[in-house]
C-alpha cells in the first residue's frame, strides 16, 4: 500500500534540528489514514516508549513519557503483579520481583527483550533490520565501556550470535570487526560520554538513511521518520536535562 498523502505530509528532519515540527504524538493522530497491519508496526515503535517509561519507574524515577501504549499507572500495577502486556515484559518483571535489583545489566536485558520481540513479530523489513542493527550497536557499546572499566566484555554482551561471541573474546581494539563495521573504531576512540551518545545517534541515523533510499511512498518511509523522531527527541531531552543540570550547578555556587 502506498501512502502518498502521509509521506508528503512529513516535514524534512535533520540530525541538527533543535525543534521538531511534527512530533511522534502528532503522527499518532493520523491513525485513520493508516491500514491496520501498518498501524501494528507503529504500535511496536510505541512500545519502545513503554520500555523507557518502565526503565525509569524501575530506576525509582518519576517518568514523563508520552505517548505510550500504556500509561504509568498500568506499568506500576504490572511491576507489583505482572499479568498484562507482552509476554517478554511479564517474564522480565517476574524476574525483577525475585532479584529486587535494577542495574545496568537489567537495563540491557530489558532492551534486548524489546529488540528480540520486534524482530520476531514485525512484518516490516526496515524495522527488522533496524532493530537488529541497534541491538548489535548496543552490544558493541557495552563491550567498549566494559573494556574501559577494566571489566571482561563477555560479561556485558548479550546474546549468543557470532558478533556477540567475538565482542566477548577478542582482544583487538576493534574486536576484529572493524572491516565489517567501520564505525566501531569511532566508538572505541570516543571518550567523552556526550560525544559517544552523539556518535551512536549518528551511526543509527546514517544506517536509516542508507536503508530508506530504496523506498518512496511505502509505509517504511513513515516508519523511518518515526525512528528518526525517536532519536531526535531523545537528543533534545538529553540536551534539556544537561541544560537544567548546568543551571542547578550555577545556582548552587
Amino acid at each position: 500500500m502506498k501512502y502518498y498523502f502521509l509521506v508528503t505530509l512529513l516535514p524534512d528532519i535533520r540530525r541538527d534540528d533543535r525543534k521538531i515540527a511534527l512530533r511522534f504524538a502528532d503522527l499518532i493522530d493520523e491513525k485513520r489514514f493508516i491500514a491496520p497491519d501498518d498501524w501494528r508496526e507503529v504500535e511496536r515503535l510505541l512500545l519502545a516508549r513503554d520500555i523507557l517509561l518502565l526503565e525509569k519507574l524501575l530506576s525509582g524515577k518519576d517518568p514523563d513519557v508520552e505517548p505510550t501504549l500504556h500509561d504509568k499507572a498500568f506499568w506500576q500495577e504490572q511491576i507489583r503483579a505482572p499479568r498484562e502486556g507482552p509476554e517478554f515484559l511479564q517474564e522480565f518483571l517476574r524476574r525483577h520481583a525475585e532479584e529486587r535489583s535494577f542495574g545496568p545489566e537489567a537495563v540491557d536485558r530489558l532492551w534486548e527483550g524489546y529488540y528480540d520481540h520486534v524482530v520476531r513479530s514485525t512484518d516490516s523489513p526496515l524495522l527488522r533490520d533496524y532493530f537488529q542493527f541497534e541491538k548489535l550497536l548496543r552490544n558493541v557499546l557495552a563491550a567498549v565501556r566494559a573494556r574501559r572499566r577494566g571489566l571482561a566484555p563477555s560479561d556485558h554482551v548479550l546474546g549468543e550470535d557470532e558478533v556477540a561471541e567475538r565482542l566477548g573474546r577478542s582482544g583487538a581494539e576493534d574486536f576484529g570487526l572493524g572491516r565489517e563495521f567501520p564505525w566501531i573504531e569511532r566508538l572505541a576512540e570516543t571518550k567523552d560520554p556526550l560525544e559517544l551518545v552523539d556518535a551512536v545517534e549518528g551511526i543509527l541515523w546514517d544506517h536509516l538513511d542508507e536503508r530508506i533510499r530504496r523506498y518512496t511512498f511505502e509505509f517504511e518511509v513513515v516508519l523511518a521518520h518515526l525512528l528518526k523522531l525517536r532519536l531526535l527527541e531523545k537528543r533534545l531531552a538529553l540536551s534539556e536535562e544537561r541544560g537544567m543540570e548546568i543551571v542547578s550547578n550555577l545556582e548552587a555556587v
